[in-house]
């Protein structure tokens, strides 16, 4: 049995954010198009392929996309979940959590990262990956899941091989939990990553304890 951590971006976490420039999802400053427009860079993100419902085809992904980032320079993160069905990764960041056990496979497109201007923003090669909620197989256990109406654990485990899984449920669908015993490797490989104890990711996601207004 594996305790897992989260990793992924909490509701507090946006000022980290600014400091290290990564893009902001839910202010808006990614947008994702098949083919790039210098006047519209930002589409409403409604393709065939974009959003899908269970018991119907799903359809495949394009070849490629283009990600375009406000106000950036450069690129500076990993990965960026874009909603709850979406993960923006670099090729990189794919190879290390397929290493360590993700194995699924719903759909997945080049992504080309330019700025406003359309102009490239890194040779680095980066994928739009989708994820399907209703295929994910039930594989983490959440021992006091039931005792928490918001629908957030204090702790959870899994007997699986992965050490790097999914989630389906909803207060974990834009992160990745992953093994504690993988802590260490990760901190090694990347660049301040944004890891949470599950009690720290209830703490940072909570609206009542941090004082938003959700509405």
């Amino acid at each position: 049995m594996k305790k897992l951590m989260v990793w992924g971006y909490s509701a507090q976490s946006l000022d980290e954010l600014a400091k290290r420039k990564v893009p902001k999802v839910s202010l808006g400053e990614v947008g994702i198009s098949e083919e790039f427009n210098p006047k519209k860079t930002h589409p409403d993100f409604d393709f065939p392929w974009s959003w899908f419902v269970k018991g119907q085809e799903i359809p495949p992904m394009p070849e490629k996309v283009y990600v375009c980032l406000k106000k950036a320079r450069s690129v500076t993160f990993d990965f960026l979940p874009y909603g709850y069905n979406f993960f923006i990764m670099s090729a990189r960041f794919l190879e290390f959590i397929k290493k360590y056990g993700f194995n699924y496979d719903f759909g997945m497109s080049e992504a080309i990262i330019v700025n406003t201007k359309g102009e490239l923003l890194t040779n680095e090669v980066y994928y739009l990956v989708r994820i399907v909620s209703w295929e994910i197989e039930d594989e983490i256990v959440y021992p006091d899941l039931g005792r928490d109406e918001k629908g957030f654990s204090l702790e959870a485990y899994t007997n699986s091989d992965k050490d790097i899984l999914l989630s389906s449920k909803y207060k974990y669908m834009e992160a990745f939990m992953v093994s504690e015993n993988l802590k260490e490797k990760i901190l090694e490989l990347f660049s301040l990553p944004f890891l949470y104890t599950l009690k720290e990711w209830k703490e940072q996601n909570d609206y009542e304890i941090i004082g938003f207004d959700k509405s």
